[in-house]
């Protein structure tokens, strides 16, 4: 093989090593849920767990997508003694081109229970971008939930168009969650 030979296939090899990588990384970014998974410590949640004997009930959110696929739902929290829901969201900013929306429009989210209609109004109280994700972590207060509620997470596209995830469905029961030390600190007021 000469040295042209070897310089075509070192370029052919290291570009499908670039290709390879960049798959891999975006797999692994799409599959990333990670951000604001876990429960914050809102005042809500601090008054109710000022006697350390408050609950928190989660459950495992099945759906990797809403049905139509423009967004995602994911860490779910419930304080049944505070009525605060907490949850993230995740959509790709490709949405906005979908939907004739400008980049960077507030989509608005709630949360209904599909066996009584009920909705509240969700509050967002963090915001982060990463590649090409927009994250949201949200809060829903008031809400008044049992093992029979069918919660689902409610994105408002456009003129009365809708996308919705489920976040609890109606056989999935509430199981226990245990927080952990950085929200008991947090949550406590210590440092």
């Amino acid at each position: 093989m000469g040295k042209t030979g070897k310089i075509i296939k070192t370029v052919a090899l290291t570009f499908l090593f670039v290709v390879i990588v960049m798959f891999v990384l975006r797999c692994c970014m799409a599959a990333d849920k990670s951000k604001f998974s876990g429960l914050e410590a809102t005042d809500a949640m601090k008054r109710a767990w000022a006697d350390g004997e408050s609950e928190i009930l989660t459950c495992r959110v099945e759906a990797e997508l809403a049905a139509d696929g423009y967004f995602s739902a994911y860490g779910f929290y419930y304080n049944p003694e505070s009525g605060e829901v907490q949850f993230a969201v995740r959509w790709n900013r490709s949405v906005y081109r979908y939907t004739d929306m400008p980049e960077g429009h507030e989509f608005v989210f709630r949360l209904r229970d599909e066996v009584t209609g009920e909705e509240w109004p969700a509050a967002v109280i963090g915001t982060d971008r990463m590649s090409v994700y927009s994250y949201r972590k949200l809060v829903v207060e008031g809400v008044h939930a049992d093992d029979a509620s069918q919660l689902t997470a409610v994105m408002e596209l456009r003129d009365g168009f809708e996308s919705v995830q489920v976040l609890k469905h109606a056989e999935q029961v509430f199981v226990p969650y245990k927080p952990k030390k950085s929200f008991l600190a947090e949550a406590a007021g210590t440092p």
